[in-house]
């Protein structure tokens, strides 16, 4: 059995508790033991950042050191905007030790932060740690039929030397993974498009525009749903979905779902427990189409960025 330390981030707890619920039914099968962090912390995102270095540093540092307590070699993190959080100040600590050593002061009683745990989204733990052979042989019910577009969002993959994961323009990692489960990874070029984040707070029709050109480009590759890894993409997408439908006078229906609601569903888990209610666009309409046929593709249609991706994978 592999042992990961767990970091849920606020959002897992709440607002995309079917993310939590599903990535534990996952590992699970997977003969994963999580291990979530004891008494952690708001990582800070996506405010302290414009406050004060000092604090955007110190929330992430506490929960790493408390994170280097459990004695695991890896930390798994569902949110994309903890990880980001979380990774960008493990480099930042890392490479400034004397700035490591004033932060660490301010969470002293927690103990000495040493540097020493590997940081990885649950989607790159999944791809590089489990393995796509061994998440291919847990599929008790094949997702043939479905067509997806991956969206990875901005965090997930950029910057690119901070991640070390994946291409940060037109990463395949999810597509490889719903491959896997049998789905169908369509085309899509707006994979690493932001949806606004944010901004859904602050300015909506930032959101609404943004958010409306990465549905648009998903309605147009043919997909059933879209598939994401992160619960502010997933809010902004799903939520905002009928708003976002006024604004642009278009009507998409794709329900947004995490990868690990799939993984589960192919893992043999029923519907009920995908915690389908807790979306806004229904997602029961998308999953009938698992068990259709697929026709093959034409030659020459891929778009000019999977060219390119495969090019740099070559």
């Amino acid at each position: 059995m592999n042992k990961l330390t767990y970091f849920p981030g606020c959002s897992a707890h709440g607002t995309s508790e079917e993310f939590d619920h599903t990535l534990k039914l996952v590992m699970k099968s997977l003969d994963v033991q999580m291990e979530e962090i004891p008494d952690w912390n708001c990582c800070g995102a996506t405010s302290a950042h414009v406050m004060t270095e000092n604090l955007a540093l110190a929330l992430p540092m506490r929960n790493l050191v408390l994170a280097e307590k459990l004695d695991n070699k890896t930390m798994g993190i569902a949110c994309a905007s903890c990880y980001s959080r979380m990774k960008g100040t493990k480099k930042h600590l890392d490479e400034n030790p004397e700035l490591a050593r004033k932060i660490n002061s301010t969470v002293i009683d927690e103990g000495e932060y040493k540097g020493t745990i590997d940081i990885k989204s649950m989607l790159q733990y999944c791809y590089e740690t489990i393995g796509l052979e061994t998440i291919k042989s847990k599929v008790t019910k094949s997702l043939s039929g479905l067509k997806v577009a991956c969206y990875y969002g901005c965090l997930l993959t950029r910057p690119k030397d901070v991640t070390l994961f994946d291409s940060p323009e037109y990463p395949m990692s999810m597509d490889l993974l719903m491959e896997a489960l049998g789905a169908k990874a369509m085309e899509f070029d707006y994979k690493t498009e932001c949806c606004g984040a944010s901004f859904s707070i602050s300015d909506t029709e930032i959101v609404e525009s943004l958010s409306g050109k990465i549905l648009e480009v998903a309605k147009e590759s043919g997909a059933h749903l879209i598939v994401v890894a992160c619960p502010l993409c997933q809010s902004n997408l799903d939520m905002r979905q009928p708003d976002i439908e006024k604004h642009t006078g278009r009507k998409f229906d794709l329900p947004v779902m995490y990868f690990t609601q799939l993984m589960a569903l192919a893992f043999g888990y029923p519907e009920k427990e995908l915690r389908l209610p807790k979306h806004i666009v229904p997602v029961e309409a998308a999953l009938k189409h698992i068990g259709e046929a697929i026709p093959e593709p034409e030659k020459g249609k891929k778009t000019k960025k999977a060219v390119e991706a495969e090019s740099e994978v070559e």
